[in-house]
C-alpha cells in the first residue's frame, strides 16, 4: 500500500510539473486600443479614503524615566 501511495504521489507531482512547464504565461485578452488606466484620474477622483492615525507617545515619558520592559 505504501509503494502504491508513493508511486501515486510521484506521478501526481510529475503531472503537475508537466502541466506547469507547458503552460503559457501570457494572458490572451483582447482589449480595445484606447483602453488605458490613468493613475492621475484615479488619484484625483478618490474620495472618503481611510486616514491613518498614529498616537504620539514620545512625550509621555522623559528619556531618563522610561519604563523597564526587560521583565
Amino acid at each position: 500500500m505504501r509503494k502504491i501511495s508513493l508511486l501515486a504521489a510521484i506521478a501526481l507531482m510529475l503531472a503537475g510539473v508537466g502541466v506547469w512547464a507547458t503552460s503559457t504565461t501570457q494572458a490572451r485578452v483582447n482589449l480595445p486600443s484606447g483602453a488605458q488606466i490613468n493613475p492621475l484620474q484615479i488619484t484625483m477622483s478618490a474620495r472618503h479614503l481611510p486616514v491613518a492615525h498614529y498616537d504620539d507617545y514620545s512625550l509621555e515619558y522623559a528619556p531618563d524615566e522610561l519604563p523597564d520592559c526587560a521583565n
